[in-house]
């Protein structure tokens, strides 16, 4: 799915649950663990995560209540480096490797690092410490202290196709990588 039939990648209204006001479990269901607010990001600077160690991978971060979005997040302690774009994880290369790829065995594709049953990628980089992080337009990439990347490639030739579409993951003109890259206190974000 590409602009012409509508599909956007970045979104940029979130919401959390309110820590102040959490709604008891018994009560919760599908809903927030909290009293929804909304959260707006701030723009990521370098100096917010450079140094900091990954404490945690999880390639299933947001949520709408009866499923999600597939953001991607690095756990940095209390916080989370959050990639706010959807199926994030199709999105995204490690050292050369597709961390996402749902339907790699129909294609024949390699496999990528994270599937329904295996998580390659947490033992690579949980404990490791971002170094340095570009983040463009269209693009970024990350390096950890034993000199490996993740990042996204500006070249949507290196992502799986759209299954039902088959057409391209890319980025509308308008939609900014900047803006849907940031820190969250929570993984919880509310679409």
């Amino acid at each position: 799915m590409s602009s012409a039939n509508g599909f956007r990648a970045v979104r940029s209204k979130f919401q959390i649950p309110d820590p102040n006001e959490p709604t008891p479990e018994d009560q919760r269901g599908l809903g927030p663990s909290g009293k929804l607010i909304d959260f707006v990001p701030t723009p990521l600077r370098t100096n917010d995560v450079i140094g900091r160690p990954v404490t945690e991978v999880c390639p299933h971060v947001g949520t709408y209540g009866m499923g999600g979005p597939g953001y991607f997040g690095l756990c940095l302690g209390d916080e989370w480096l959050v990639f706010a774009i959807w199926m994030a994880d199709n999105w995204l290369v490690y050292d050369g490797q597709n961390v996402g790829d749902a339907f790699f065995d129909k294609y024949g594709r390699e496999k990528p690092l994270i599937t329904d049953d295996q998580d390659d990628l947490s033992p690579k980089v949980v404990g490791r410490s971002l170094v340095s992080v570009a983040i463009h337009k269209h693009s970024c990439a990350m390096e950890f202290d034993d000199g490996t990347f993740l990042g996204i490639n500006e070249e949507p030739t290196t992502r799986p196709l759209h299954e039902g579409s088959q057409e391209p993951r890319q980025f509308h003109s308008d939609e900014d990588l900047r803006k849907a890259i940031f820190l969250a206190p929570t993984i919880e974000i509310w679409i």
